[in-house]
């Protein structure tokens, strides 16, 4: 690969999720922001959120080749007005459908080298000035990318 192409990466990811039968129905969106409510929900948000080039994977060709490790945030959030449980169910079940369709997909496509999970945040809130409920998992993919001159 001559350049790391960041948005495709991404989009490819936009495109194993909604292509999975277990996510139909949900939303999966690339660098947007989520405007919470019922209607938005169930929702996939893809986020490419660093970069590193660890000296430890470069090689002797540095000069002509760079390996990076890509940190990519995707977000699956659910809304419920039953209870925060309702919420937090429906958030465990999307975030696991999610996960598993990014581990049976190591590559992304033929996009990187490898990738692998490494957890992330889960925070829950009423909705204000609502009696609704949402609740968001993230998943911290990391991806390993090279990049070469050639």
């Amino acid at each position: 690969m001559a350049r790391v192409d960041y948005y495709a990466i991404e989009t490819q990811i936009q495109t194993i999720l909604q292509a999975d039968a277990d996510l139909t129905g949900v939303m999966v969106t690339v660098e947007e922001e989520l405007i919470f409510g019922a209607e938005s929900t169930p929702w996939i948000g893809i986020y490419l959120d660093r970069r590193d080039a660890p000296s430890d994977l470069q090689r002797l060709s540095a000069g002509q080749q760079t390996t990076f490790i890509l940190a990519i945030s995707i977000w699956c959030w659910e809304y419920s007005l039953d209870s925060l449980k309702k919420a937090i169910q429906l958030r465990d079940d999307l975030l696991g459908k999610t996960e598993v369709v990014l581990m049976k997909n190591r590559t992304l496509g033929g996009q990187v080298s490898k990738s692998w999970l490494e957890g992330g945040d889960m925070p829950s809130a009423k909705v204000p000035d609502s009696s609704a409920w949402l609740s968001g998992g993230e998943i911290i993919l990391k991806a390993e990318v090279t990049s070469t001159t050639v």
